[in-house]
């Protein structure tokens, strides 16, 4: 089914080990789909993918084109995506024409959610060199969804978050430990039984 609730989460440098914290803590059953752009190259995102899905107990797909979005699933773009409506569905696209530095592009993926209506979206930006994820953080805000950005205690490299704070584009700053327990707060479980811990290639 299609989810009512998204919660993105941008990372670049230190992103792998704090998404890993995130998805182990993730019920076994939730209402929202959840999107993952970290900078890093395919084959690495690959391997990242699987090791996602094992931890956490949750269907885990590499985006590599036109990807359809379900609840309780877990979404890892290969490259810059955009998400749309289609069909009265949420589907995320690999963007062809590509603009960015950074790919995938944290602040293509927020601007693009940015536009979707009726969904709740939760979005997070974590440790990072550079700026990618403010500007598309700051229109979710505007937006009236709810932004979170690390602060710079429990980032490695507090870039892409110092951004978000001082751009006003974070409505909420604060550890990882505290990002983790925002997002447990915000995805309603469905179901104590685990989905199955897969990897998949859309």
């Amino acid at each position: 089914m299609a989810p009512e609730q998204l919660v993105l989460i941008g990372a670049s440098t230190g992103g792998p080990g704090l998404i890993e914290s995130i998805v182990s803590s993730l019920p076994s059953g939730m209402e929202a789909a959840l999107v993952i752009a970290q900078h890093m190259d395919r084959i690495s995102l690959e391997s990242f993918a699987k090791r996602v899905g094992r931890i956490s107990g949750l269907n885990s797909t590499l985006v590599t084109d036109r990807c359809p979005l379900e609840k309780g699933e877990i979404y890892i773009l290969s490259d810059t995506a955009l998400l749309h409506t289609k069909g009265g569905k949420i589907e995320l696209a690999i963007e062809r024409e590509k603009s960015g530095f950074y790919h995938p592009t944290i602040d293509r993926l927020f601007e693009s959610a940015a536009r979707i209506e009726g969904t709740a979206i939760t979005a997070i930006l974590l440790s990072g060199i550079g700026r990618d994820g403010a500007k598309g953080m700051h229109e979710l805000k505007t937006a009236g969804h709810r932004t979170i950005a690390q602060d710079e205690k429990s980032s490695i490299v507090y870039g892409m978050p110092k951004a978000a704070a001082e751009m006003g584009a974070a409505s909420i700053i604060c550890p990882i430990e505290e990002i983790i327990a925002q997002i447990s707060e915000s995805v309603e479980p469905v179901s104590k039984t685990s989905i199955g811990g897969t990897e998949k290639i859309c």
